[in-house]
């Protein structure tokens, strides 16, 4: 979308962080917000499930630069949304994570400064190559925490030389396979492999989770609660339960939507809290000419996962304040596969949550493409258990014995897919690679006035992506120059 829109009303598409995050802002800067989300229940990727009274989460696990000064934080007060309210600090016994690798093990330290001790000691022969990395990684922060990365630039993501592709930069400063090994894990934190993941997205995730690590304090369900009640309490409107049919359309604008119950709601902007792929379905087939249309339709997916929650003895296995994350790596450091451990305390007493997670292909479930969730048969549920037994036997490599757990829950990409629309169960939407850059950087700006869309899939992947993408959605709705001043003016009076 080229030129403001004119007129107060907004429609957003999809319930999520992102959704809610324009819903916000644009409430904030006086527009007639409307959120409509197609499940009974609002807040996509952000909302925790119950399971044996157990709020188990899906896609906030933890996240980085929450600080009073740092990116998410000073979005986060933007937005009047309570970080102390929401989470805790992690990294209290210094470090963030440990990788556990066949032959090496690294704890990730709790700022930057930290890191670059951690890694001269640990990789000493990498020297040379670390001072370059550590430097272009120190630059980064430093554009990552000035107001003009947020505020007052149509895409914070400018300079061409930071998509070179992190595997690119490490062939050529000629690392050791370990180091390799142990700077791939960002990468595969937004489901983008290392050979592909462009600089710029690799220094964005690690270096945020070096200004500050956080996790929830309850759950995602108390998040999404206090995401509503601050869009509500600022006038917005929430539909449930009645998803989106078409994008409508006149004289070359979108004028509003057509919801699956028959209801029409006019509106003179449409932010798409979407996959851009579901995007393409709702318009009609005149709205986007064919060469954007194609290239949409022809973007990769980020790889899906399989995610297992296990109650477990609080005395036995008492919460741990890092992530652990169990690596498998060939011998030139590249990563091959992994899985994702996290112990949180519980609201039930003498009981923990142990959340594991793991790469699974879409291909992987394609006999039951065709079905739809809870309707998946017996055979379903027999991989799904199987697999996650299995994931549960290696996790006592590094929990010790777990014959007494107990599987709550088991979720796939198809799961991810129904859900929350996402094409192949993708919970990072595209992939933002350097190989399809052209491709990605086109959804920010589409060609048809009064549209525009938010969340990661506009910008970036992750809870920080995600608002990013609206604040950004925010800025194409009202212009550029009144965005700035509006945002400049609240931010500035902290």
């Amino acid at each position: 979308m080229r030129h403001p829109v004119e007129g107060k009303n907004i429609v957003i598409i999809g319930s999520g962080i992102g959704g809610l995050s324009a819903g916000i802002l644009l409430s904030l800067l006086n527009f007639k917000v409307t959120v409509v989300e197609k499940n009974p229940l609002p807040g996509g990727l952000m909302r925790s499930y119950r399971r044996a009274g157990i709020d188990c989460p899906v896609g906030v696990h933890y996240v980085g630069a929450l600080g009073e000064k740092e990116p998410l934080g000073v979005m986060f007060h933007a937005l009047g949304i309570p970080v102390d309210a929401l989470f805790v600090p992690m990294g209290q016994k210094g470090i963030i994570d440990r990788y556990i690798f066949d032959d090496l093990t690294f704890d990730l330290p709790a700022n930057i400064d930290a890191l670059e001790d951690s890694l001269r000691k640990t990789f000493p022969q990498d020297k040379k190559s670390l001072k370059i990395i550590m430097a272009n990684l120190r630059k980064i922060s430093r554009q990552m925490v000035d107001p003009s990365f947020l505020f007052t630039q149509g895409n914070p993501f400018q300079n061409m030389d930071d998509y070179l592709p992190m595997g690119e930069l490490l062939d050529s400063l000629g690392v050791t396979a370990g180091l390799r090994a142990v700077l791939a894990v960002p990468c595969n934190l937004i489901g983008v492999p290392l050979s592909d993941c462009p600089v710029i997205f690799h220094h964005m995730v690690l270096a945020s989770y070096l200004f500050s690590s956080w996790r929830l304090k309850e759950g995602g369900s108390k998040m999404t609660d206090i995401f509503i009640r601050r869009f509500e309490e600022l006038g917005g409107k929430l539909i449930l339960n009645d998803g989106v049919k078409k994008i409508s359309s006149a004289n070359g604008k979108v004028n509003g939507v057509i919801l699956e119950s028959e209801k029409t709601l006019f509106a003179d902007g449409v932010v798409t809290a979407i996959h851009p792929k579901i995007l393409l379905q709702l318009l009609g087939t005149d709205v986007l000419r064919d060469p954007h249309r194609r290239r949409i339709q022809g973007l990769t997916e980020t790889e899906g996962v399989i995610a297992v929650q296990v109650s477990v003895d609080a005395a036995t296995h008492p919460a741990i304040n890092n992530n652990i994350y169990r690596l498998n790596r060939d011998s030139n450091g590249v990563i091959q596969d992994g899985v994702f451990y996290q112990v949180q305390g519980t609201n039930s007493s003498g009981v923990n949550l142990l959340s594991m997670m793991t790469k699974s292909l879409y291909s992987d479930w394609s006999p039951w493409e065709n079905t739809s969730t809870g309707k998946r048969g017996q055979e379903y549920e027999e991989m799904k258990m199987n697999i996650a037994q299995s994931l549960l036997k290696k996790a006592e490599e590094i929990f010790g014995d777990l014959s007494d757990a107990r599987i709550l829950d088991v979720y796939t990409p198809l799961t991810i897919r129904d859900y929350v629309n996402a094409p192949e169960g993708a919970c990072y939407g595209i992939m933002r690679s350097s190989r399809q850059l052209l491709k990605a950087v086109s959804l920010n700006n589409l060609p048809i006035p009064g549209l525009c869309l938010a969340g990661q899939n506009a910008i970036a992947p992750g809870v920080m992506g995600c608002l990013f993408g609206s604040f950004n959605a925010a800025r194409q709705i009202i212009g550029q120059e009144r965005f700035a001043h509006a945002i400049k003016w609240d931010t500035q009076k902290r």
